[in-house]
């Protein structure tokens, strides 16, 4: 596809998930969207059943009343209202996606806001997939334009990012024209939000969810003609120039429909914060010099890239939300007690006497010269022997096989009633399937 020539930044994005044909998308990323979407769909099931979750209903139950399903609940609410939930459910559990690249969760905003507008009109798999890799396309490709100084700032880029990939995906499956799609960018950049600070409470998710909604608002807004700047990521006084730390990124539109960034996207084997997993490799990779007595270690060493050490050196997590943002509390259930699952980031494993006092044992220590993808941890036993295990590049992507592992675990933990198997074979039709709202409706409760 040809961009007209002097498009802005922001035309050109636009211009391009307008134009954008499925049948030009090559097959590896067809099926790396695919993954995405399956993973995101896990995530959300696992979150159904999370206590924040009905806490999170029991506070919007005023508002908002409307006919729109909730994956693996049978609560409804309006469009935008469910897009903010399955945002929240989705990343309840920290075991959502990340695009290492940016720190981005890409399909948290973006597959909660399309799902929403699927309760409302006739989307098919092909259509919503398609959406879908544009959306997390988007706001990967601004990600990395306003990198690293936007999340070293303080802003959590998931939901900053997220909300115009969101903005975009919705637009696409409502057919805006790239004018549309450029006032619905605008729109979605002027409601930017989220704070780092955030990370570590129930907050956190909400920005995520907020972000989910105010896309699909975004879009629904250009959609009837509500204007916005239309060359938002660029203009004096917008999201490059407030948000970032440097200007807009020459090479963000470069490579559009070619070279696709979101196929960098990864799946955690972990349900807990992307930075903690380099560390959680390099302890479960003791495995066979295992040490589960807490009185035979003297301290714990824990070598990690700076930005690691600044957001994740949480010696005393208040409860399970926080230890999902804690490396002391990951080495200690790591080390103590040898797993990692749902269960090692809940506060029955923050009170657990054996953990905490292994927590008190390690001490982080900043390493510019390590990536946010590596890890050094040396265990220092009272008789004098060391352990040391170290994480040196990337992890290795999550296999299939390993993915539907980890769906079936997440549909158990948080919508048990659903046919998990059932729904992976689903999953796997997904492309060809009619209309989206099928999928969804067999994760609802029967009543009885």
């Amino acid at each position: 596809m040809k961009l007209l020539d002097g498009a802005s930044p922001t035309h050109a994005l636009a211009q391009w998930a307008v134009e954008s044909k499925w049948t030009d998308v090559d097959a590896a990323t067809r099926s790396s969207a695919a993954s995405s979407w399956m993973n995101w769909f896990a995530c959300a099931l696992g979150g159904a059943g999370d206590p924040a979750l009905d806490r999170l209903l029991l506070a919007l139950a005023p508002f908002g009343r409307g006919d729109a399903p909730l994956i693996g609940r049978a609560e409804k609410f309006d469009p935008a209202t469910i897009a903010l939930l399955h945002a929240f459910a989705s990343n309840i559990l920290d075991y959502d996606d990340t695009h290492w690249p940016t720190g981005i969760h890409p399909a948290g905003t973006v597959a909660s806001a399309l799902v929403a507008w699927a309760s409302q009109t006739v989307v098919s798999g092909e259509d919503f997939l398609h959406a879908f890799l544009l959306g997390m396309e988007v706001e990967c490709r601004i990600g990395l334009a306003v990198s690293p100084g936007h999340y070293e700032r303080g802003w959590h880029i998931t939901a900053t990012c997220g909300v115009l990939g969101a903005a975009v995906a919705v637009g696409r499956l409502m057919r805006l024209s790239p004018q549309e799609m450029a006032w619905a960018m605008g729109h979605a950049a002027t409601q930017s939000g989220g704070l780092v600070a955030s990370l570590g409470t129930m907050a956190k998710s909400l920005n995520i969810a907020h972000a989910a909604r105010n896309g699909l608002v975004a879009a629904q807004l250009a959609r009837h003609g509500i204007t916005a700047n239309d060359r938002v990521l660029e203009a004096r006084f917008g999201f490059s120039e407030v948000m970032g730390s440097r200007p807009l990124d020459a090479g963000l539109c470069e490579g559009l429909g070619q070279h696709w960034v979101a196929t960098q996207n990864t799946f955690k084997p972990y349900p807990c914060g992307f930075l903690l997993h380099p560390t959680l490799d390099a302890c479960l990779g003791m495995a066979d010099d295992p040490i589960h007595a807490g009185d035979e270690i003297e301290h714990i060493t824990v070598t990690v890239h700076p930005l690691s050490q600044i957001r994740a050196d949480r010696l005393h997590p208040a409860d399970g939300l926080e230890s999902k943002l804690s490396l002391q509390h990951a080495v200690a259930m790591a080390i103590t007690r040898g797993q990692a699952g749902v269960r090692a980031f809940t506060d029955a494993a923050v009170n657990d006497v054996l953990v905490r006092n292994c927590r008190q044992k390690v001490k982080i220590v900043a390493d510019e010269r390590l990536s946010t993808e590596e890890a050094r941890v040396v265990i220092h036993l009272q008789s004098g022997r060391l352990i040391t295990r170290e994480i040196l590049g990337a992890q290795a992507p999550m296999t299939s096989e390993a993915l539907a592992r980890k769906f079936r675990e997440l549909a158990a933990w948080g919508a048990p009633h659903c046919h998990a198997d059932e729904l992976l074979e689903a999953l796997g039709r997904f492309p060809q399937m009619a209309n989206v709202a099928e999928l969804i409706a067999m994760t609802v409760p029967q009543s009885r």
